[in-house]
């Protein structure tokens, strides 16, 4: 099976090279990677996003894996690991998201 999360990773990669440092608002990509940062919060917020989200069936055993390591797996501390690309912290930032809005519907019902 494919790992949808290693492919979305790969997919922002590519985007994100072909920017040439500079995003679509024109500021340096870098200013991007510290507006990503992670508080200690939003770290146990995602580990949690996407243990759950295993456990639910709703990402794969290989995609869990990725975002754990995405994040640092045991190493338990904030913000993204030393040297995290920006096509591996904006994959996992959407996917998040899509976990949190899938969550918040199905508390709607």
């Amino acid at each position: 099976m494919a790992n949808r999360i290693a492919d979305l990773i790969g997919r922002y990669e590519t985007r994100i090279e072909k920017l040439g440092g500079v995003g679509l608002d024109g500021r340096p990509l870098e200013t991007m990677h510290e507006e990503m940062q992670l508080s200690m919060a939003e770290f146990v917020q995602y580990q949690n996003l996407q243990a759950g989200a295993h456990a639910q069936g709703i990402i794969t055993t290989a995609e869990a894996q990725t975002v754990y390591i995405a994040l640092g797996g045991e190493c338990f501390s904030p913000d993204w690991p030393e040297g995290t690309s920006l096509g591996t912290k904006t994959a996992i930032t959407q996917l998040m998201l899509e976990l949190i809005e899938r969550r918040v519907k199905g508390r709607r019902r």
